[in-house]
């Protein structure tokens, strides 16, 4: 059984590639990637690497040719017609390599009224994907945990967490986590077929979530949310991605980013780590 991990050099691509070498010694593991040198370096001869990009298909097809089941990570390329563009590149070249199985993985802001700008992709994409001639398989992520240690640092100088969330929730998860659990999605085809909804235990409100980050950083963080445009100005860098992050935490001020399921434990028989233990272990200060 060959598998084959699109994007394998990104932060969850990599991570997803290094559970599949730890758990699919009978299987074979391959890369398709945008850098080869890069992909070498990190994985050595421990994978086959394939060199292509979301923009040729036939380069793709070549790729993706022995591929029995294929885990596709989106570009984070915006706006919404460029990554539609890539993933209709990407799904013609499943279609003339025989992909046996489409593993996609996406994000659970999928809604028909979800104001976050890059919904619209995410709404997309299993509603082509029912018109496709391909065997698929989703994953629907909540919002990542990576980025709140490296954030702590600025949030401990302001004293306060600026999210424009409202009272709404959010749920996190860590890569590690989805890792584990997508790499076991693709090695038992038994779990073939469905949608997947990747979550941490709980949905934080923002005042819950200070109270963590104070607990992680040993001082004190207050929430006082920026406006949605304020938010959008402070951190528009690069140029343009202001309000796309701002949109964000408008979609969970709407409550729908605070999703919450069990399908982690159920694939891996292990819950996802808890948010505090999580950002105390990866938190540097």
């Amino acid at each position: 059984m060959k598998i084959n991990v699109t994007g394998a050099t990104g932060s969850l691509g990599q991570k997803i590639t290094e559970e599949l070498l730890k758990i699919g010694t009978d299987k074979e593991i391959a890369v398709t990637v945008r850098n080869g040198d890069k992909a070498k370096q990190i994985f050595g001869e421990r994978v086959s690497i394939h060199v292509a990009d979301y923009q040729s298909t036939d380069k793709m097809m070549n790729a993706f040719t022995g591929t029995d089941t294929l885990v596709y990570i989106p570009s984070i390329v915006h706006p919404n017609l460029k990554r539609i563009a890539e993933f209709e590149n990407v799904l013609s070249a499943v279609e003339k390599a025989k992909v046996k199985q489409l593993i996609v993985i996406g994000f659970f802001a999928d809604h028909e009224n979800n104001p976050f700008v890059l919904s619209p992709f995410y709404g997309y994409v299993p509603r082509r994907l029912a018109s496709a001639n391909v065997h698929y398989t989703i994953v629907r992520n909540a919002m990542y945990a990576d980025p709140l240690p490296p954030y702590l640092p600025e949030l401990i100088e302001r004293g306060k967490l600026v999210y424009p969330a409202g009272d709404g929730k959010i749920n996190f998860v860590s890569r590690r986590d989805l890792a584990r659990a997508i790499a076991q999605i693709a090695i038992q085809p038994e779990l073939y077929g469905k949608t997947y909804t990747l979550t941490g235990k709980k949905a934080y409100s923002m005042p819950e979530l200070a109270e963590i980050l104070s607990e992680a950083s040993g001082h004190t963080i207050v929430y006082d949310p920026m406006t949605a445009q304020e938010f959008a100005d402070t951190y528009d860098e690069p140029k343009g991605f202001g309000p796309i992050l701002a949109s964000l935490y408008v979609a969970a001020s709407c409550h729908l980013m605070d999703e919450t399921t069990n399908d982690i434990e159920s694939i891996t028989g292990q819950e996802p780590e808890d948010l505090l233990s999580f950002i105390k272990r990866n938190y540097k200060g």
